[in-house]
């Protein structure tokens, strides 16, 4: 899960009046992103960092992937912790026998036992950062090593990865750049301009660091084998072409 970008919907927060529509305003992309495969699993846009919306976020994640919990790692936001524990967790069941006192309004949670986390602590000093801190919220800290070493991630746990996605993302998209014009005026089109970059990343744009060296040297030269992070990840054998994109129809869900 990545430190959140934003992008700007008409006008900055800064200079919002008291009659500006609620829709208008600083907006926060939140997005996770699959290692080894740098697939971008889900994006989700929001007004703020809240306890809410990084639920939503992560139950959009959740209902993307195989519902089991992988291992985590993202800036220090402390929305995430509850979000996690409320998408991965389930209700205990209630005691055979009350014992006195009043009943739990709620009831306690679950956690599941494959939930790992951990949180890169960051500080800054004059725009610069001077101090980084790591500190593992759910998990031990071998088990983590070991997921890190297994996903060729090295052993260090980061969240440099994501970072770098952010750099190609404002790349890609003009409306999450910083100190520009080209911010959105309407919130659909930000989104739609959103998913339609993640689908060229994930299928059309081949990405450096996933190709693979070829055992000899094919026919025209070639040393390397260019690949997407949905080749990465298995969930196609190919290189889209744009139009194999816009033309693709999804099958019905359910």
């Amino acid at each position: 899960m990545p430190p959140a970008k934003f992008a700007i919907l008409e006008k900055k927060r800064a200079h919002l009046q008291p009659h500006d529509p609620a829709d208008v305003g600083d907006m926060w992309i939140w997005r996770a992103l699959a290692l080894p495969s740098r697939l971008r699993v889900a994006s989700h846009r929001s007004h703020d960092r809240s306890e809410p919306e990084a639920r939503a976020f992560l139950a959009k994640f959740k209902a993307r992937t195989d519902g089991r919990a992988p291992f985590f790692t993202s800036d220090q936001l402390p929305a995430y912790v509850a979000a996690l524990i409320a998408n991965y967790s389930t209700p205990e069941p209630p005691p055979a026998r009350r014992g006195p006192g009043r009943p739990r309004k709620e009831p306690r949670r679950l956690i599941d036992p494959g939930l790992r986390y951990a949180q890169v602590r960051k500080r800054r000093e004059g725009g610069r950062v001077i101090e980084v801190k790591r500190q593992i919220l759910f998990g031990s800290e071998d088990d983590l090593i070991r997921v890190l070493e297994t996903d060729g991630c090295g052993s260090q746990i980061n969240t440099a990865y994501v970072e770098r996605d952010n750099l190609t993302s404002r790349q890609s998209n003009g409306r999450l750049v910083r100190e520009a014009l080209s911010h959105s005026r309407r919130k659909d089109n930000l989104q739609h301009h959103i998913d339609f970059e993640d689908a060229i990343y994930n299928f059309v744009r081949p990405h450096r660091a996933l190709r693979l060296r070829l055992g000899r040297p094919a026919a025209h030269g070639r040393r390397w084998a260019p690949r997407t992070p949905a080749m990465a990840a298995g969930l196609t054998d190919h290189i889209w072409s744009l139009e194999e994109l816009l033309d693709y129809c999804p099958p019905p869900s359910g």
